[in-house]
């Protein structure tokens, strides 16, 4: 199996190759940029929005800026919804092959367009990042990968036009072929996607990943995802030793016992998941589990379109200018820039994709933390930007609500503030917070302190949860149509109805 895996893994770093050394050569960034936002400008010139906007008399980033509107989402639901129903040259002048869900677990649904070239500009970005992991790790390529794998409990579903909606795993992201050698080297296969109930899809997922051999590579994305799946290895050892050779099962209780999952298994080599921003939180539990195994924080991906990726050896990912074309709205004075224009600082980013995207406000806030005159920047993911719940006026934002949680002495506790009714709920596992002391917390904003004055909030409340409340934060998520790969770790909801969720004390 070793050299089996050898061989493929090395032949996928060879179809790499070429990817990684066009990133990694000296270049000019402005005109790499320039180059591909000219060239999509050229091919969607007959949409529906690119003659609204004038794309064929576009000669400059100057005349780009200045047509262009910058946009958020709503600006294109008229659109989409044309193009769900089957109409064509609308956003883009390509096919639509599906539409993806957001990963916005703070809000509803939204789907995103996904042609073949939004397709191949994640390619440039995941090719490159592949290929610098097995060149600079080789023992990876000896083995074989976990990507993470999305249950399917509600069926395939399709617009009305019979476009399909959601990608079933992270395999899709990959060309054909790379498919067909992936799916030969995946420590899971895709049987464990079509589960009778969550903990069938677990238990599956566990028993194929302990049997697979030699385990070197991890990707996955919420921390907490490959948390709640190794408490799961530890709750069912005895009944997952079963399918081990008798001679293992000793050691493997005594792994599962300790939670030393890098004795489980010993041949990974490296970890990949978020880990800045708000999952910077939850990934020192991963490192607690697997001390022995490399942990590599992903760059910054969304639904949308893929920014940035990490080389082996550099804290923070670099900007995959090969992608898409960026462009930077500085904090705080909101002076907007493009890649070749940036300095060390924080921005939001904007990204315009092959998916029919232009001008679009991702809502992800990045720190530059080095510019280079020939090389892509090095960048990391901060926070996300307006995330905040808003029932009459209070305004609380996510980065506020963590302030507040910090101030509260609530780490390594599970914590989600949400609206139910007239007031805000914190429901924790931390077993110190009073309601008083939340509501006094929570004043310190103006604009909620204003809404208590008015009688429009009542004081907040406090719900004690037990069993694992982070399982069941992805579970109704999961049960309302979103991938287990897009939910991204919060503080703040803007969901009510909680309590028939967790498991209340």
């Amino acid at each position: 199996m070793s050299l089996r895996c050898r061989m493929l893994n090395t032949l996928c770093r060879t179809l790499y190759r070429r990817e990684y050394r066009k990133f990694t050569a000296p270049c000019d960034v402005t005109q790499v940029q320039w180059q591909y936002l000219q060239a999509l400008l050229q091919r969607n010139a007959d949409t529906v929005y690119g003659r609204k906007y004038g794309f064929s008399g576009i000669r400059s980033y100057a005349d780009f800026a200045e047509r262009v509107p910058l946009s958020v989402y709503e600006d294109y639901e008229p659109y989409i919804a044309e193009m769900a129903a089957g109409s064509e040259k609308v956003l883009t002048a390509e096919r639509i092959r599906l539409f993806e869900l957001t990963s916005g677990s703070s809000g509803g649904k939204k789907l995103i367009p996904y042609t073949d070239s939004l397709k191949a500009e994640f390619q440039r970005g995941i090719r490159p990042w592949l290929c610098d992991i097995y060149t600079k790790m080789p023992e990876v390529c000896k083995g074989k990968s976990y990507w993470s794998i999305t249950p399917v409990t509600a069926g395939k579903s399709f617009t009305e036009s019979g476009i399909p909606v959601g990608f079933e795993e992270d395999a899709e992201y990959f060309g054909k072929l790379e498919q067909h050698i992936m799916r030969m080297i995946f420590a899971v296969d895709g049987s464990v996607k079509f589960p009778e109930n969550i903990e069938d899809f677990y238990f599956s997922t566990a028993k194929q990943l302990l049997t697979c051999g030699e385990l070197t590579l991890i990707s996955v994305w919420n921390p907490t995802f490959l948390s709640i799946l190794s408490d799961f290895i530890r709750d069912n050892a005895e009944k997952l030793s079963s399918a081990l050779p008798e001679g293992q099962r000793t050691a493997f209780l005594a792994a599962a016992r300790a939670e030393r999952f890098d004795r489980i298994f010993p041949d990974l080599k490296i970890i990949s998941c978020w880990a800045d921003g708000r999952a910077a939180e939850h990934v020192e539990e991963i490192r607690r589990r697997f001390p022995e195994v490399h942990l590599q924080p992903k760059g910054l991906l969304a639904t949308e379109c893929f920014i940035s990726f990490p080389l082996c050896g550099e804290v923070g990912s670099r900007l995959s200018i090969h992608s898409h074309f960026f462009e930077f709205r500085r904090l705080p004075d909101g002076k907007i820039v493009t890649a070749g224009e940036l300095e060390r600082g924080e921005y939001e980013v904007i990204v315009t994709t092959g998916g029919g995207f232009y001008r679009y406000c991702i809502g992800d806030v990045i720190e530059v933390l080095e510019t280079f005159p020939d090389h892509p920047p090095r960048i990391r993911f901060l926070r996300r930007k307006g995330v905040f719940s808003d029932l009459f006026g209070e305004k609380l934002s996510e980065e506020f609500v963590h302030s507040v949680l910090v101030t509260l002495g609530t780490a390594q506790s599970f914590c989600l503030l949400a609206p139910e009714g007239k007031r805000y709920c914190l429901y924790t596992t931390a077993p110190h917070i009073t309601a008083e002391a939340l509501d006094a917390a929570l004043c310190e904003s103006y604009h909620y302190a204003y809404c208590r004055s008015l009688g429009q909030l009542e004081c907040a409340a406090v719900m004690q949860v037990s069993g694992d409340p982070a399982q069941d934060y992805l579970r109704r998520h999961t049960a309302e149509g979103m991938r287990l790969g897009d939910i991204k770790p919060a503080v703040l909801s803007r969901k009510s109805g909680w309590n028939e969720w967790f498991t209340l004390r």
